[in-house]
């Protein structure tokens, strides 16, 4: 059965320009009860959350070693980490229990203060923008399911 428009779902989301001719979106949403910024990264396989806010807010002992090779724009590691949210909302959509990827987004939090644009503290890739069937409105600058 196809939605109706009162099933679907908006969230807000930010455009902003990084240069004369590029950009990125953002996106805020909660983890734990925590709000937090995430890139909205179509081409990111998976989600990830930086290494360090993991650490901070959810601790370092929920982290796990993950000895598979990972690579994204401009880093590679051999190592990453893997741990669990207990609950991430995006918008009014709650996932529980979410095991994510945890990696260092210190490279990326560089480049972005290097342009005067606030930190991320994750990357909503498209695991999650395809399991839940997210839309990308650009004009409106929302994000629809």
């Amino acid at each position: 059965m196809a939605k109706t428009k009162s099933e679907e779902v908006i969230v807000k989301i930010t455009a902003e320009q990084l240069d004369a001719h590029g950009y990125h979106i953002f996106l805020n949403t909660k983890l734990n009860g925590k709000t937090c910024r995430f890139l909205i990264d179509t081409g990111a396989s998976h989600s990830v959350i930086d290494k360090k806010y993991f650490e901070k807010n959810i601790g370092p002992k929920n982290l796990k070693t993950n000895k598979q090779s990972t690579t994204g724009l401009h880093s590679s590691t051999t190592e990453s980490y893997f741990g669990k949210i207990k609950e991430w909302k995006i918008g009014p959509l709650v996932v529980k229990n979410y095991t994510i990827a945890a990696v260092d987004l210190g490279h990326v939090n560089l480049t972005y203060a290097s342009v005067g644009k606030k930190k991320i503290q994750g990357i909503l890739g498209s695991d999650i923008l395809f399991k839940h069937k997210m839309e990308i409105d650009y004009g409106k600058q929302q994000l629809r399911f």
